[in-house]
């Protein structure tokens, strides 16, 4: 199986995006030294010595790792009906960074051994034999809808799974995970805590995608609203492959809803839009990737004042770790990759990771990895302090953190009212099911 190498510095420049299709792939053709923007040819020699500089001054010091590389696998989604490129491509940045800058871990660069998924089992589980095949130091979570069917495979391995997103409770309860947030179960919860407690709203309409990760979870949410004080909740299936949501924006608009909730990871410029255009003027909520500017624009208008749950502080925002980030982003990452939770996360997951792995002497071990993770509290990259004691966020033994802020759209773009005012479900959400 190919590997995600990182790049010297004349090969970044070339570099182009080669996305492939499912099944094993490589990540060495996708990083980028420049955006859209920095790579135009009316860049000056002058502006891109000074961009240049600018970048270094944030990354700090070179210190170049040069050992002997540590392998790990990863599963991303990026064919098939929901996609998520953007994980793996905020990996490879912060992969570059660290291991240009940081000495990797312990003087060992980091590489990405890659699988392409498509969201099912099937896929999942193939992918998951192959990179178990090569022998990883461990697997980095991304985006893996088909988790349920992977991290078995992993387990079976005495592989830990460590970060990424988890979408389903499978990586929010395998004792070989290490969540630094819950990206699809705590961020709804404390989202709906704060609709009923801080918004005050009584009824709510949620549309969510009709697949596995969509309804896996509406058993955890609906319970933390009326926990929070709402009485009345209207659930609004949408299929991942419909072309016109605007029956389902029909549905929330006459259900009488004070606020919808719009759990739609891909195409929810459509669906704000749609709310918009059938006369909805009750307040919305929406997941993270509901922030993009790509789908802010697509939603002409019907994502102003929205709401949104994030486990990040803003990485627009003027915090280190922030222009860290964005950097990183734009150096190595591929051009036009979304800057979202889900890119952070890909980010944070290997800062994270790079951090606690290099307090380990000797080379990792499974044992040495899970006991270094689970002892004490750890920073966080953007993100609040995380303690892997299994008390977290209620029957989620993996999830590390149930701290989020609320961001919101404001004139097209997205705000944080707060950096520090963390929202938390505990004492409303009932726990992890099915």
């Amino acid at each position: 199986m190919k590997r995600y190498r990182p790049l010297g510095a004349a090969a970044i420049a070339l570099a182009a995006l080669a996305l492939t299709a499912a099944g094993c792939s490589s990540s060495s053709s996708t990083t980028a030294a420049t955006s859209p923007a920095s790579s135009t040819s009316a860049s000056s020699p002058a502006a891109s010595s000074t961009s240049s500089a600018a970048a270094s001054s944030v990354f700090g010091t070179p210190h170049k790792a040069t050992g002997t590389p540590y392998v790990f696998g990863m599963i991303n989604d990026e064919t098939g009906a929901v996609t998520f490129p953007e994980a793996r491509q905020g990996s490879i940045a912060a992969v570059d960074y660290v291991n240009t800058y940081l000495d990797g871990i312990n003087g060992h660069p980091i590489e990405i051994d890659s699988c392409i998924g498509d969201g099912t089992p099937a896929t999942a589980a193939r992918c998951a034999n192959q990179l178990v095949a090569d022998h990883p130091i461990a697997i980095l979570g991304a985006a893996d809808v088909g988790a349920p069917a992977s991290i078995p495979i992993y387990a079976h391995a005495n592989l830990a799974y460590l970060g990424g997103i988890p979408f389903t409770p499978v990586p929010e309860t395998a004792t070989n995970s290490i969540q630094f947030w819950s990206v699809s179960v705590g961020d709804n919860a404390a989202a709906a805590v704060y609709a009923g407690k801080t918004l005050g709203v009584k009824s709510v309409a949620i549309i969510y995608f009709s697949n596995a990760q969509g309804e896996s979870i509406l058993p955890q949410i609906t319970p933390t609203f009326k926990a929070a004080g709402v009485t009345k909740i209207t659930d609004i299936p949408l299929s991942p492959t419909s072309p016109d949501p605007s029956p389902q924006a029909a549905l929330a608009e006459g259900s009488g809803a004070q606020l919808v909730y719009v759990d739609i990871p891909n195409g929810c410029g459509n669906v704000l839009k749609s709310l918009k255009s059938v006369g909805f003027t009750g307040k919305i909520m929406g997941i993270d990737p509901c922030g993009a500017p790509p789908v802010i624009t697509a939603a002409a208008g019907g994502a102003q004042g929205m709401y949104i749950a994030s486990p990040f502080q803003l990485q627009s925002g003027t915090a280190a770790q922030a222009q860290l980030f964005l950097a990183a982003m734009k150096q190595w990452a591929a051009p036009g990759t979304l800057i979202d939770s889900i890119s952070t996360a890909g980010f944070a997951t290997v800062m994270n990771v790079q951090n606690v792995l290099s307090t380990i002497s000797g080379t990792p071990t499974t044992a040495s990895i899970l006991a270094a993770f689970k002892s004490g509290t750890h920073a966080n990259f953007l993100s609040h302090p995380y303690t892997c004691n299994g008390q977290a966020l209620k029957g989620a033994p993996a999830i590390c953190n149930d701290y989020y802020l609320m961001n919101q759209i404001n004139n097209g773009a997205l705000t944080q009212p707060s950096s520090t005012d963390w929202t938390t479900s505990k004492g409303y959400f009932p726990g992890i099911s099915g």
